[in-house]
């Protein structure tokens, strides 16, 4: 009796974890999650997260997730307003601040819905996004403003022959696509090839769609799932676009296999019981967004979508399979007894967020969750304890050694308990979600968040008093204040204050507003922040920049490519015809500085508000001239990923 039960109950676990795919829209967790969907419309009938305002990207996702659903969302409408109407009204501010991928999702929304996108409100967005094409076929200037390009025009019956070939070109070695040319390859931009090189009409057999396949069966993880690269957690976003792109390549999603768990069987055990879906296990984050992109994948609905789509799965093709060790729960963690260092004791500090935290022992275990945190451990001596830091930590160089333990807002909480640390330094763009699991597996966490120089200041003080450095911090800060007020004292005289403008990225232009440590810097240094009345980071027109004209403008360094990469923003300013009316510009006053050192609450900000004084007033600090000179990124960390960063931080400090 006891055997015909045990060999039931493994019947039942094997039919529970063997999703049919793709599934139906009927199927309760598809309708639970466009329930969820649903809610998260807003008054003037877009989407947006929970406590924020409506965004054209949420709304986009979502209205083409109901369509891949078999729903009709012109007909979903929230205090009299539909989605029609919403993309309606947010006409001219996509056309003024939309990107080339803007563009392009504006496109494949309005084909979904059945409208006509060479005239919404009179604007031809096809035209639009055709006149981002170069002769090369080349969309913009990177890798993913080309794929999504191609599937935009592909879904309006344009001609992208070229812009597909181009985009072959750019594959990599390893089989894989890169966000920009020159760039690792990751899973997400190669399962957004696959759907281009698919909506251009690319045979399955092709050269470059196998190898990319390929790529993808050597990145799945042992939990059968995906992730972005380095050692970051597998997530939802990654498993969506790799899923997309094998249906679009003709493969079934549900035959790739980590031992016995499918990539479409770690996605489903993200979904939450409301119908949302985390990014990661333990953190829930862009709830709204993350489903969005789950339910087109888990359909069998590679983009573009259109209402009468369905795409059938090819049964030839091999079932890719890893050998890997079956996934395991997260172990529960039996608090570690206290460090007992020199002068060992306990030690009550409290957080930047207000947590009041115990720690017993001087630390000698510990794991940094962020590079700002990372660089004041080192600056205090402390390199020798460290034991785990980000992907991203690439300061000082002798911390690329050190063992990874994730991505920023991906960390991988099983990388952190086989660390084994005493005492955790976390951030804020961790997420709450990761802090209160590390937390409720006994490990003692102390969360950093300095919002101004004085925060940094501050925050040196903190770990060196709960590291047993506090002789340490005290010189550092010592020594940082005299460097602070060697600048402010020649800047607070000052009459006259130029414009400055902090430039992120350009496609679209996104600036530093108030609230920033730029927009600190800039006015520390003398300067008056040309777009310090926006909150945060913001995209800004090109009208408005063109407009603002601002004196001076300070452009984020790199690529993300390593040493090899250039100085994309810059370049772009120095290139691009429309900007070449700018006093900044014409005057030579364009200036690369490192994205690190102005965006990081480490003691570095006070290297950046040095550089920037002597960049605005030379006459007071020395002769200045632009910088040119690429500046070392750590791969995968370049423009694009401050910018995700920053967009993240933005986001979770509204929520608070």
């Amino acid at each position: 009796m006891k055997h015909g039960i045990s060999i039931l109950l493994i019947l039942l676990l094997c039919i529970a974890s063997c999703v049919a795919y793709p599934m139906d829209p009927g199927d309760p967790a598809i309708q639970a999650s466009l329930d969820y969907l649903r809610d998260c419309q807003k008054s003037d009938g877009g989407f947006g997260e929970a406590g924020r305002e409506s965004s054209p990207g949420t709304s986009s996702w979502t209205i083409m997730a109901a369509v891949a659903a078999g729903e009709d969302p012109r007909g979903w409408v929230k205090n009299g307003n539909s989605t029609i109407d919403y993309l309606r009204s947010m006409n001219d501010d996509i056309l003024a601040k939309g990107g080339t991928v803007d563009i392009a999702r504006t496109i494949l929304t309005l084909v979904a819905v059945e409208e006509d996108p060479r005239a919404l409100c009179g604007t031809d967005y096809v035209a639009e996004l055709k006149s981002r094409v170069k002769p090369s076929g080349q969309a913009g200037d990177h890798v993913f403003t080309t794929i999504w390009t191609i599937i935009a025009l592909a879904s309006v019956g344009e001609e992208t022959d070229a812009s597909a070939a181009w985009l072959a070109s750019q594959q990599n070695a390893d089989g894989g696509f890169p966000w920009t040319p020159g760039a690792e390859s990751d899973p997400d931009d190669t399962g957004a090839a696959l759907e281009a090189l698919a909506a251009a009409g690319i045979s399955h057999d092709a050269a470059a769609v196998q190898n990319a396949l390929a790529y993808l069966k050597g990145m799945q993880q042992e939990d059968g799932g995906f992730h972005y690269g380095g050692t970051s957690a597998t997530n939802s976003a990654s498993d969506s676009w790799v899923i997309q792109g094998i249906v679009a390549a003709g493969g079934n999603p549900a035959e790739w296999r980590a031992d016995k768990t499918s990539v479409v069987d770690h996605l489903i055990g993200l979904q939450n019981p409301d119908g949302s879906f985390r990014h990661t296990t333990y953190v829930t984050d862009n709830p709204c967004g993350m489903t969005a992109s789950a339910v087109p994948a888990l359909l069998g609905k590679p983009y573009p979508v259109t209402p009468s789509e369905t795409l059938p799965l090819s049964p030839a093709t091999p079932a890719p399979h890893v050998t890997t060790t079956a996934p395991t729960a997260t172990p529960a963690r039996t608090p570690a007894p206290a460090a007992t260092g020199t002068g060992g004791g306990t030690v009550t500090v409290t957080d930047d967020f207000g947590e009041t935290v115990t720690i017993r022992g001087i630390p000698q275990r510990i794991v940094s969750l962020a590079p700002s945190n990372t660089e004041i451990l080192y600056d205090l001596g402390l390199e020798d304890r460290i034991v785990g830091i980000t992907d991203y930590c690439n300061y000082p160089p002798a911390a690329a050694d050190k063992p990874k333990v994730g991505g920023y807002s991906t960390i991988s909480i099983e990388r952190v308990l086989a660390a084994d640390p005493d005492l955790v330094f976390a951030a804020l763009g961790n997420t709450e979600d990761v802090v209160n699991r590390l937390r409720s597996l006994g490990m003692t966490v102390v969360s950093l968040n300095p919002e101004t120089i004085n925060d940094v200041l501050h925050d040196i003080e903190l770990v060196g008093a709960a590291t047993g450095q506090e002789e340490q911090a005290a010189a550092c800060v010592k020594e940082l204040r005299a460097r602070i007020q060697a600048v402010t004292e020649k800047t607070e005289g000052l009459t006259e204050k130029p414009s400055v403008a902090h430039v992120i990225w350009y496609d679209p232009i996104w600036v530093s507003g108030k609230g920033t440590f730029q927009d600190e810097v800039i006015t520390m240094t003398g300067g008056v922040n040309a777009f310090g009345s926006v909150e945060g980071w913001s995209i800004i027109g090109l009208e408005e920049f063109l407009t603002s004209d601002p004196e001076y403008i300070l452009v984020s360094s790199g690529t993300g490519m390593g040493e090899g990469g250039y100085d994309i923003v810059y370049d772009y300013f120095m290139n691009e015809p429309r900007m070449q009316q700018l006093d900044a510009v014409r005057n030579g006053h364009v200036y690369v500085i490192d994205a690190d050192i102005i965006s990081r609450g480490s003691p570095r900000i006070v290297d950046a508000l040095e550089e920037v004084a002597g960049d605005l007033h030379p006459d007071l600090f020395g002769t200045s001239v632009p910088d040119t000179t690429p500046v070392a990124q750590s791969p995968g960390f370049g423009v694009i990923a401050l910018i995700c960063a920053f967009f993240a931080v933005f986001l979770i400090r509204v929520k608070r």
